[in-house]
């Protein structure tokens, strides 16, 4: 029923100058037109917008009457410039994942509210273990509406909402256009008003994109030259006007305008075919196909070939198509079928590129009615069942009175309040079912309780949105920065660490290199001047949650030691065991946040300073999520020796360390880098965040050799020595 249902849509291609309708049916050889009514209308430029509306209006009432068409939902299309579409590759993560992610990467590109977008996306190839190939496309839900309102001004709904140029290389693709030998094919979609360009290689599409060019801009130069009106002009194009042949005494001045207005839109083309050139998939065009009114204009083949530099034809769309005796007009100019060709194509069978990009609101509405029928259906279902009941039961009302006698006598056995109900004037005696009635509702009311805490955990839940573009806004602007592997983790703190034994005075000894997330251990610093952090890695007890279906390992370092007296050396954090004449420090190390929840990042930078700049700016990080939670960066760990020179070689197969091929023979060189942030959130996290930096014990005063020292200052807690989880220690013995 869903596929009849499908096949019976009405296909409509409203454009800026002409109207089409379209119907295909199969058959055993193959698809016949059946259908096909085109009405052109005046697109003069210069009109206003109303008046253009009501012609697009009026020709659409006339292509369903001539069409016969009854009311049936829609499948329309919208011009490809104002659609926003990209081309992504997406991480290898389950699949239903991909929706989530595509949704980041759209609201990430368009400033508008995702309720005032219309969305879809394809996934064109790849799969949960090696990464998605995506296409996106997304479009404001008021121009969409600009296009809907026409059709329902002819009193029709709208199913789905296509793009015209990738409807057109649906059709194309489907008829064999663009060959199987795997090259890399442009399709020159050219309008009214916008030409559109599709590009595939190796068999699969790639790339889209609109050009601000269209036939319109040709009548316009024509009109301005020879003193003409649109209309004249229009004419003129039609049966008089060719593309430039290279003879100036045979082109005369109608091929030299035609000359300047398509030398235009060859510039507008050459540049697309060398953007794609350049981006990770892409190739040299070695062939085009035009379509639309554009590809009409006399001699543009041998013109368009002189200028690319490559094959150039026209699309043959209706070659190898039925064509019933109601659908002859497509044969007077088959090239500006394509589109709603394509557009029929989706009602009978699965295309290459399937999007719709209807408005959320209009499917919301269907979900409505689909409700409202089911429930409608299930009432009539209902009546229908009394209705055989009520005849049935009239006919046997003496023995109902019978059972009724019968079951009166049941009910005062089982609870007298009813048998009381039903003999009026007596007295209702109180009902035991009254009290186990309140016990079941106390019960409900449990239930209603659990279910409102774990409905409050769902809504809670944390995704890494925030965290993800907090970083994404520390990269340097205008700079050369990738990112090859981000894992996430929750951090815990450890256990108070134990002082060192006393000594001589003498400066305290930096910590080591920190661990991933360990929470380190800071030992007391030596005597004399200021201690810094000192000894080994605390550990932390650290759980790997993964990002997006990668599972982290468990990070930590063992706990360090306790340095000596002279100076005052900060207690380190889950000491494994305590340094040689040390004692506990007294009281628990409070820590400001429980627990810390971290990220891992592997990337590559084009040279150090970009590095030092990021890094600068993510200590900075903090932005406001929809939930008005404040997230911020509550610290950074970046070491220094993480940085290494690897070759340019390594962004196209960056391994999942961080690290690279280091070939001498590469003149070229990048810098691997990795970095450690643990977030914080919550409406405190500020004040959170500030407590936690003073992780490292400072510079103390200093005392005598063996004496205990005073306890040192924090630290600054963002820099590379610094450790999370560390905090302002008891002075050393």
């Amino acid at each position: 029923m869903l596929s009849r249902g499908r096949k019976k849509r009405l296909v409509l291609d409203v454009g800026s100058s002409a109207v089409r309708l379209c119907e295909l049916s199969q058959t055993k050889s193959g698809y016949q037109l059946t259908k096909f009514v085109q009405r052109e209308f005046d697109s003069d430029p210069s009109m206003d917008e109303e008046a253009r509306r009501r012609l697009r209006i009026n020709a659409t009432l006339e292509v369903l009457k001539a069409g016969k068409a009854g009311r049936r939902k829609a499948i329309i299309g919208v011009p490809g410039q104002s659609v926003f579409t990209r081309t992504r590759t997406l991480p290898p993560v389950p699949e239903y994942k991909v929706t989530q992610i595509v949704r980041y990467e759209i609201q990430q590109q368009i400033p508008f509210a995702l309720d005032q977008i219309a969305m879809d996306y394809q996934i064109l190839d790849g799969t949960a273990g090696t990464g998605y190939e995506v296409m996106m496309a997304a479009i404001k839900t008021d121009v969409v509406d600009k296009h809907l309102m026409v059709v329902e001004k002819a009193k029709r709904g709208v199913e789905v909402v296509d793009v015209c140029s990738i409807a057109a290389y649906n059709w194309l693709k489907h008829t064999g256009e663009f060959g199987s030998s795997g090259e890399c094919i442009a399709l020159i979609d050219m309008g009214a008003t916008t030409t559109d360009i599709v590009i595939e290689r190796e068999g699969r599409f790639r790339f889209t994109r609109p050009l601000n060019f269209g036939g319109n801009d040709l009548t316009r130069a024509i009109a301005a030259e020879f003193g003409m009106n649109f209309q004249d002009a229009e004419r003129a194009k039609r049966e008089r006007t060719f593309a430039p042949t290279g003879d100036p005494q045979r082109d005369g001045k109608v091929g030299e305008v035609t000359g300047r207005v398509l030398q235009r839109f060859v510039s507008e083309a050459m540049r697309s075919f060398a953007y794609f050139r350049s981006l990770p998939g892409g190739g040299q065009v070695h062939r085009v196909i035009l379509t639309g009114g554009g590809s009409c204009l006399r001699n543009i083949v041998p013109y368009l070939q002189k200028q690319f530099g490559m094959e150039v034809r026209i699309a043959q769309p209706i070659a190898g198509l039925a064509i019933a005796p109601g659908a002859q007009q497509v044969n007077e100019r088959p090239e500006q079928a394509c589109v709603v060709l394509g557009l029929a194509l989706r009602c009978n069978e699965t295309v290459p590129i399937e999007i719709n990009l209807i408005p959320p609101r209009i499917t919301e509405l269907a979900r409505q009615k689909e409700q409202a029928f089911y429930w409608a259906l299930s009432l009539a279902t209902l009546a229908l069942i009394m209705a055989s009941i009520i005849p049935m039961r009239a006919q046997e009302n003496q023995v109902d009175q019978q059972q009724i006698e019968t079951l009166k006598r049941y009910v005062a056995e089982f609870d007298p309040e009813m048998a009381q109900l039903i003999k009026i004037g007596q007295p209702i005696p109180q009902s035991k079912r009254r009290q186990e009635l309140g016990e079941m509702q106390a019960r409900v009311n449990g239930l209603k309780s659990n279910v409102d805490v774990l409905d409050s955990v769902r809504n809670d839940r944390h995704f890494w949105l925030d965290e993800v573009s907090i970083i994404n806004e520390s990269r340097p602007k205008g700079a050369n920065i990738w990112f090859s592997v981000i894992v996430t983790a929750r951090v815990k703190p450890g256990q108070p660490g134990q002082g060192g034994p006393g000594g001589p005075a003498a400066p305290g000894v930096p910590g080591a290199a920190p661990a991933p997330f360990a929470a380190t251990g800071g030992g007391g610093g030596g005597g004399g001047l200021g201690g810094n952090v000192g000894g080994r890695r605390g550990t932390a007890n650290i759980k790997g949650q993964g990002f997006l279906g990668l599972q982290a390992d468990q990070w930590g370092g063992k706990g360090g030691r306790g340095g000596g007296g002279g100076l005052g050396g900060g207690g380190g954090l889950n000491t494994r065991r305590p340094g040689a004449g040390g004692n506990q420090p007294k009281g628990p190390v409070d820590l400001a946040i429980e627990p810390f929840k971290g990220m891992r990042i592997h990337g590559y930078a084009e040279n150090d300073q970009i590095i030092k700049d990021f890094i600068e700016q993510l200590k900075d990080g903090q932005r406001i999520s929809p939930s008005r939670e404040r997230v911020v960066a509550a610290n950074v760990i970046w070491d220094e020796k993480s940085v290494q020179r690897v070759a340019w070689s390594t962004l196209y197969n960056t391994p999942e360390d961080g690290g690279g091929n280091k070939n001498e023979e590469d003149p070229y060189y990048l810098y691997s880098f990795t970095v450690e942030v643990i977030f914080n959130r919550g409406q405190n996290a500020q004040t959170a965040a500030e407590q936690a930096r003073q992780g490292a014990a400072g510079g103390g005063q200093p005392g005598a050799p063996g004496q205990p020292g005073a306890a040192g200052a924090a630290a600054p807690a963002n820099s590379v020595v610094n450790l999370p989880g560390l905090q302002q220690g008891a002075p050393g013995q």
